[in-house]
């Protein structure tokens, strides 16, 4: 069947709703959402929805994206595809269109997750998306190794802090792009690289990156393993207490948006 896509306007608003109650039905139960819920989230400037019309110009699906501007990431939230259709058919053309307006406004990562959406497992990783090996909680996408590794920098730093009895550089490197982290005492920083010995380096693919920050595996046994390339001076006791405080497992909560 051929799908008609644009941008979602508060018209829409009914439709949407419709296709929404009826999906919720099929798949988890009667659902508590009014009409003030869809135009709210259409009027809404950071919002980014587009729907999906057939032929006889019904809406048959939509897709509800949100832009994050202060930290350039974007996030699909919400995909519903009418029941009687094949949900990749319809689904496809949607996400296709959020990520070009993701791709416009240069985010560095974009995030999808549901946990009630089967379809999501078919449609996503044909895309580019890693998923979490965690329940199929969620996926991940980075665009931008170097710009994510730069976002992350404030938070590497924060848990080298805590760190005691131990100085040196250490070299996060993702696929030719590299953050250099510093620690001379209470002193803990991001910096261009200098000409100096690197203590620790830490060489990887951005999916075990994502897995690694978001606590889905433990880095010790990545690095046992073979699966997370370690470079070190330092003894495998002090290296292992460095990546379990660089990479803590469980430190994050994926919320799911339907």
């Amino acid at each position: 069947m051929e799908v008609a896509v644009r941008q979602a306007v508060r018209e829409d608003a009914q439709q949407m709703l419709q296709v929404y109650n009826d999906f919720t039905k099929q798949f988890f139960g009667p659902a508590s959402r009014t009409i003030k819920n869809f135009r709210r989230m259409l009027r809404r400037k950071d919002n980014i929805n587009w729907a999906a019309f057939d032929d006889q110009n019904q809406i048959v699906g939509y897709v509800h994206a949100w832009f994050d501007k202060r930290h350039k990431r974007g996030e699909f939230r919400e995909i519903v595809i009418d029941s009687k259709h094949d949900f990749e058919q319809i689904a496809r053309p949607l996400v296709e269109k959020v990520l070009n307006v993701f791709m416009e406004k240069r985010v560095s990562a974009i995030v999808a997750g549901s946990v009630r959406n089967p379809g999501f497992e078919k449609l996503f990783p044909k895309l580019g998306f890693f998923e979490s090996e965690s329940n199929d909680l969620f996926m991940f996408a980075i665009l931008n190794v170097q710009k994510f590794l730069n976002e992350l920098s404030s938070v590497f730093v924060n848990r080298l802090r805590r760190v005691e009895g131990w100085n040196g550089l250490i070299q996060i490197e993702c696929e030719g792009n590299s953050l250099f982290l510093q620690k001379d005492g209470e002193n803990v920083q991001s910096i261009v690289r200098v000409n100096r010995k690197v203590n620790l380096k830490i060489r990887l693919a951005r999916e075990m990156l994502i897995k690694l920050v978001f606590g889905l595996v433990d880095s010790v046994d990545m690095r046992k393993r073979g699966l997370l390339n370690v470079e070190t001076v330092e003894g495998f006791e002090k290296t292992d207490r460095l990546l379990r405080l660089l990479f803590p497992m469980g430190q994050f909560l994926i919320m799911d948006h339907w």
